[in-house]
């Protein structure tokens, strides 16, 4: 018996420099409802290394209550900052790339957040990925995120919520330099689930969601693996590599209080039987197992990873 079950991505964590703005375009904008609203405790700032040097103001957000793949909004005040990816490129490796949300049309999503700021790095597309056909579109946001909104057609999916944004963070992309190393990391040493993998490789010049050139889209093969801490589908991540392009590394950079998307949160069930699992298996703690209170889960054990392109990953549970 292992002792611990991995729950699955509670939380997606953005630093913002605009906790208002971000907060409005979640909430009023896309339906979400705040879950919890206040300072950050000093015991979290410290958890960052950050208790010394200013504070912090967060908001936590589901969307239609569901209670998995949230968005944490936190602007800090009194700290030095840069921007996580500054300026990118979705094949820039390290850190966060985006968020996928998926929404009831992506042309009427694309038109209105281009109203209010947001630029597509292409036109809304009909894309065919794996099993999945879908509309995708990726936006660039405030702090130099990205989200992909997404509005899958086969297999069919039916979002009942009547809101903007109608599904929580099921999914989100880390751009790696090394496929297998990867993998590994996640798979052989943190436990994840393959659920599957593809590739993708145009034959023409034409549009890409990814902005590439026309002239050169047919050089890139965009490499992908689909993994699950649970096993299920509800929160998922991948692991790309694009072969033939190579741009900036932001992996030096993917820390509190830096700006943008900013670290994952996972449930874990028995979460100190975790931390000693992955420790046997020669991962390296960056922040060593430590009670400390979570709002709104209450006291709960807490510790972080980080993975070999800079990404933080905080495992919590009781």
């Amino acid at each position: 018996m292992s002792g611990f079950t991995l729950q699955g991505i509670q939380e997606v964590v953005c630093s913002t420099g605009g906790l208002d703005k971000a907060r409005t375009l979640f909430e009023r904008y896309g339906g979400w409802n705040v879950v919890d609203a206040g300072a950050v405790p000093k015991e979290i700032l410290a958890f960052w290394d950050l208790e010394a040097r200013g504070t912090a103001e967060a908001v936590l957000l589901q969307s239609n209550h569901h209670s998995t793949g949230q968005l944490r909004l936190v602007q800090f005040s009194g700290v030095e900052q840069q921007y996580i990816r500054s300026s990118q490129q979705p094949w820039d490796t390290g850190g966060i790339m985006d968020i996928n949300l998926r929404v009831h049309e992506v042309p009427t999503t694309f038109a209105h957040l281009r109203e209010l700021g947001w630029h597509g790095l292409s036109d809304p597309l009909l894309q065919t990925m794996g099993p999945f056909t879908l509309y995708d579109v990726l936006m660039r946001g405030p702090d130099d995120t990205i989200v992909a909104f997404t509005h899958r057609l086969e297999p069919p999916m039916e979002l009942s919520a009547p809101i903007a944004f109608p599904s929580h963070i099921y999914n989100s992309s880390i751009i790696v330099k090394n496929l297998a190393e990867a993998l590994d990391f996640y798979q052989d040493k943190l436990g994840c689930h393959l659920l599957n993998s593809y590739q993708v490789k145009k034959d023409s010049p034409q549009e890409n969601m990814f902005g590439l050139p026309f002239n050169f889209v047919t050089e890139v093969v965009t490499h992908a693996h689909i993994l699950s801490f649970d096993g299920t589908r509800d929160t998922i991540f991948q692991i790309v590599l694009f072969e033939g392009v190579e741009g900036k590394d932001f992996a030096s950079v993917s820390r509190p209080p830096n700006r943008g998307w900013l670290l994952y949160r996972v449930k874990v069930d028995g979460v100190e039987a975790y931390h000693d699992h992955l420790q046997n298996k020669g991962v390296g703690i960056h922040r060593t197992l430590q009670s400390i209170e979570l709002s709104p889960y209450g006291k709960r054990k807490i510790f972080a990873v980080l993975s070999p392109n800079g990404v933080w990953w905080e495992f919590f549970g009781k």
